[in-house]
């Protein structure tokens, strides 16, 4: 553990448990719950246990509100000193089959309502995220890491599990080491069926859950050009309606750090209302984008809140709070 986390961790066990917000509403984001990560996401994410998930889901519903996306508009957002949260937003991203199977009849027993986030070129299974590739390369690696793919090349004292993870969208190239390394990917999702299907978007979304877009391959937006973030965010939308889903919101892959007004001027023009990032609930200069925090974590939503708390005071201190576009 850094000294920083040591630091944080240790000024959150003082700090009450009930978070609030700068935005006013709490903006939780997850991927995933499954009582044991699968392969494709192992290596890339904490995946919360169905019990935990349930005692988060509590947690929140003792001290908050559930809110509808539709509602969101409604919320004023008020500045942090006179912020009283009632209320929580919840969302999933990538749309893993997970959402249908586990996520879902949770949040209907619990009457939770939550927003899912897919991206166009995985549903019905029709490929791997690259990222999800990674993680099964990493899980193949485990098995002989003296075996290291011509394609990779490892710095000094770098292992080939931390040379994966740190790889960036790059399909051929992934192709080729999955050759090296004997990794079946199309095997796996013939399989696995890893993803979401139309036919349970569309079941989903009659039960009264909502879907958002979140990209059609999931790249990191400020590594790609104007032009292509754009075409990214416009496919995915398109995908959505195209089933006859309303779509009114969009979720940035990973995060939206470094993406310029005119993208979110773009997602206005495609009639969508919302926008989210992950840069843990701070305030944005675009006035529909909402910065979330992650679920995907084995500490209590508790913990979470608390150490919300601490980031948030240093942010007000240092005046890093707000999220200015240009």
């Amino acid at each position: 553990m850094t000294l920083k986390r040591a630091a944080l961790k240790g000024c959150a066990a003082f700090i009450p448990n009930v978070y609030r917000p700068p935005a006013g509403v709490l903006f939780a984001g997850g991927h995933i719950v499954a009582e044991s990560a699968p392969p494709h996401v192992r290596h890339l994410l904490t995946v919360p246990s169905i019990r935990k998930f349930q005692e988060d889901l509590d947690f929140l519903c003792r001290r908050y509100r559930p809110l509808q996306l539709s509602e969101l508009g409604q919320v004023a957002r008020l500045p942090h000193e006179k912020a009283s949260p009632s209320s929580f937003l919840l969302s999933f991203d990538d749309g893993l089959r997970e959402v249908y199977d586990i996520i879902a009849p949770i949040l209907r027993q619990k009457g939770i309502p939550a927003v899912f986030f897919i991206n166009s070129a995985t549903i019905d299974n029709k490929q791997l995220m690259w990222r999800h590739k990674i993680s099964l390369l990493i899980e193949r690696s485990k098995h002989g890491p003296e075996r290291i793919p011509p394609q990779v090349h490892l710095r000094p004292g770098e292992s080939l599990h931390a040379r994966l993870y740190a790889m960036r969208f790059d399909g051929p190239i992934i192709d080729e080491i999955a050759r090296f390394l004997d990794v079946d990917f199309d095997g796996y999702l013939g399989r696995f069926k890893p993803y979401l299907t139309s036919n349970e978007v569309l079941e989903l979304s009659h039960m009264g859950f909502e879907f958002g877009a979140h990209s059609h391959s999931h790249p990191y937006f400020c590594e790609i050009a104007l032009d292509e973030q754009k075409e990214q965010i416009s496919t995915s939308v398109e995908f959505i309606r195209g089933l006859g889903v309303p779509c009114r919101s969009f979720a940035f892959p990973f995060h939206d750090i470094g993406v310029t007004a005119s993208v979110f001027s773009h997602i206005a023009d495609l009639n969508l209302d919302l926008s989210f990032g992950t840069s843990e609930a701070r305030l944005d200069s675009i006035p529909f984008s909402f910065q979330r925090f992650s679920l995907d974590t084995n500490s209590s939503i508790g913990r979470i809140l608390s150490e919300l708390s601490v980031r948030s005071f240093v942010r007000r201190v240092t005046d890093t709070e707000v999220i200015h576009r240009t």
